[in-house]
């Protein structure tokens, strides 16, 4: 509840311009994110998850928040109160308000697009159950914080209007400040622990160093995420202290949208396995042993000493139908067989792909038989490889 402040606390100037640059241009980052995450979802066929649904619903509640603020500002939200008209006051107080609802939603989203972007990695018990326990808390904490906002007040339009209800009864602020610390808590705490999870599987991968640590950083954006969560919550017991409202609204506000900005980022960068792996690869940081791992079509070779010939012989050839929206699957692709093994002897698909052999006749002027021989053997022991490894389909 603001009013009208009896002194100037400043000059007739407005920090909202900082706050709308600085999330506008991040918009812009997003939306060409989210835009290639839906692309390559679709193409070469449709594969559009629970994961992807949810983020776009929280991006379009965080689209909605910040067009509710930019018509606050239209209103004066970002100047002092001092200078604001008592007849603006109303709806900058009632916009502010309004767009904090949308806030809550969006964030549930994020967190719960990782949590099923996760599930699509692993599929072990405790695993989903984890998971699970994740969504449901992120749930509850919504709701909880959704049905704090709705009826900390009776009537709600005290908090935008105060002058036309001042018989309205509302929680002490104390009661507010212990919803948002709590709240804030479960935020940090998950966006930790799903920057964290990510680095289970990449430190069992066989590649170098250099390339774990990039890894761990496009996976691990939800800490960014946790930082600016941390600054918002310091910043919240000085929000209205001085009943400069609108002016106050602006830094909270800003590490608000920050956090719901790069919890999206987080969400979709993981998603875009094959336009990073590119693009890291041509800066020098991700090996060309490592870009062959995730996913790109090979041809196999097989060298047979013989003197005096030609010994190069290409015995089969291995087509994969490569897809960029294999993504998170991908970009935490394990070659341990080991890890492989764990989770086949659970009863779990690993990973379903469909191969196309092409055999040649092979001619040599060396012993045809042993060439011969070690093609069957090759052949033989290549099924129980597979039988072993996972599912697969043979075309």
């Amino acid at each position: 509840m603001s009013a009208p402040l009896k002194k100037a606390p400043g000059p007739d100037v407005s920090s909202a311009p900082k706050l709308l640059g600085i999330t506008g241009g991040l918009y812009v980052v997003i939306l060409i994110l989210y835009g290639t995450r839906m692309y390559t979802r679709f193409r070469p066929i449709p594969r559009f998850g629970w994961d992807d649904w949810t983020i776009t619903a929280a991006l379009v509640l965080a689209l909605a928040e910040w067009i509710l603020f930019a018509s606050a500002v239209h209103y004066g939200a970002g100047r002092h109160n001092y200078y604001v008209s008592p007849e603006n006051l109303i709806p900058a107080n009632h916009l502010l308000f309004a767009s904090t609802i949308p806030w809550a939603i969006s964030m549930m989203f994020i967190k719960i697009s990782i949590a099923c972007m996760l599930l699509r990695i692993k599929r072990t018990r405790s695993w989903l159950i984890f998971l699970w326990a994740m969504i449901g808390i992120q749930i509850a904490s919504c709701i909880a914080s959704v049905l704090f906002q709705v009826f900390q007040c009776r009537p709600l339009a005290v908090i935008w209007n105060p002058a036309a209800h001042p018989n309205a009864v509302c929680s002490k602020p104390e009661v507010g400040y212990i919803s948002i610390y709590v709240n804030s808590g479960i935020a940090i705490t998950t966006d930790l622990i799903f920057a964290v999870l990510p680095i289970s599987f990449i430190r069992k991968m066989q590649r170098p160093l250099r390339e774990k640590i990039v890894l761990s950083c496009l996976m691990g954006l939800g800490a960014f995420a946790a930082v600016a969560s941390i600054v918002k919550t310091t910043l919240v017991k000085h929000y209205g202290v001085t009943g400069d409202f609108l002016w106050d609204a602006i830094d909270l506000t800003l590490w608000s949208m920050l956090e719901e900005q790069t919890g999206i980022i987080a969400a979709c960068v993981p998603c875009l396995k094959s336009p990073f792996e590119r693009l890291l690869g041509r800066m020098g940081l991700l090996s060309s042993r490592g870009q062959s791992a995730y996913g790109r079509s090979g041809y196999g070779y097989q060298n047979y000493g013989q003197s005096g010939a030609s010994n190069n012989h290409k015995l089969s050839t291995l087509r994969t139908k490569p897809s960029d929206a294999q993504s998170e699957e991908s970009i935490l692709h394990i070659d341990d067989d080991k890890d492989v093994y764990t989770q086949t002897a659970e009863g779990k698909i690993v990973k379903t792909t469909e191969l196309r052999f092409e055999e040649e006749q092979i001619h040599s002027a060396g012993k045809g038989s042993d060439i011969e021989r070690d093609a069957e053997v090759m052949e033989l022991r290549e099924p129980e490889r597979i039988k072993k490894s996972g599912r697969w389909h043979a075309v």
